[in-house]
């Protein structure tokens, strides 16, 4: 089973010829539009739907947000600890939409899609979603009718947004969204757009932030040990990029970290063997 299908490769290598600036362009094509300023999403000229802001859905300034990913850690935890409404799931998290009714869940990256659609398809559809222009593009094109009736909030990514040439993050149009630390960036108000850094985790995690909860735990995001199956596979392992990216994605991390502090949010981990913990992460045992 391909993560990406070849049509999917040679249109990728199209618009990449087109230049830097437009590139990410091949998100949405062919058949998708998606406008701003009104959230109307159109596929092949008919209407899809209407976006939301992630704010509508997320509850600002509750007790607590959870943002759980993949990781092989989460196997041997007590999901149900979290309790219903309180998570974001991510990617193949979704898997856990049964055991904890979720707040939303973030996909990112279309692979996802190409190899897991019949596991977003059946999702319930009172779970709201976190979507890229690209993962919206893919589910689509492998049945439109599925996403009828959801809820989805956009996870455009500020460096390349959608429809739009691509800028840098110290554009002095982002310069009121963008906190930049040291070596990471986020972004302070992600329903305009978050830092990609290469797990969706990590946007998800800027979509909690924003909700300024009491207290955000991270839990399955273990960032060192991308070799293994994630908790939900067994035997077909999908290749991780995670590596190749460890130094963008810890750097955003870190600095989430201190956006954190700064707005008096706790921040922990649930995972006992996180990179996190080496950024200085407070262990936490909820799901131990």
């Amino acid at each position: 089973m391909s993560d990406r299908p070849l049509s999917r490769k040679v249109i990728r290598l199209g618009f990449q010829a087109l230049g830097r600036s437009r590139a990410h362009r091949q998100d949405i094509w062919p058949g998708l539009a998606i406008d701003r300023p009104s959230g109307r999403v159109s596929w092949r000229r008919g209407h899809l739907l209407t976006l939301r802001p992630a704010s509508a859905f997320i509850p600002q300034g509750g007790a607590l947000i959870a943002v759980v990913g993949s990781g092989p850690s989460l196997k041997d935890q007590r999901i149900e600890a979290l309790g219903h409404g309180t998570a974001i799931l991510c990617n193949g998290a979704a898997t856990l939409a049964g055991r904890i009714h979720p707040l939303a869940v973030a996909v990112e990256d279309e692979r996802f899609v190409f190899r897991h659609h019949a596991m977003l398809e059946a999702l319930p559809r009172d779970i709201p979603l976190l979507l890229s222009p690209a993962v919206l593009r893919a589910w689509a094109e492998r049945g439109a009718g599925a996403l009828d009736g959801r809820t989805v909030a956009l996870i455009d990514n500020l460096e390349k947004p959608v429809a739009t040439p691509r800028r840098a993050l110290s554009d002095p149009s982002l310069s009121q969204i963008v906190l930049r630390g040291r070596q990471g960036a986020l972004s302070i108000d992600p329903d305009r757009g978050v830092v990609i850094t290469g797990t969706v985790a990590f946007s998800a995690l800027q979509f909690a932030l924003a909700a300024r909860p009491a207290r955000i735990l991270l839990a399955g995001i273990d960032l060192s040990n991308d070799s293994q199956p994630r908790f939900y596979e067994s035997g077909d392992q999908a290749p991780s990029g995670l590596s190749a990216g460890l130094e963008r994605i810890l750097a955003g991390f870190a600095l989430a970290r201190e956006a954190a502090a700064r707005r008096d949010i706790v921040l922990t981990c649930a995972s006992p063997v996180s990179a996190l913990l080496g950024l200085g992460y407070p262990r936490d045992g909820l799901l131990d």
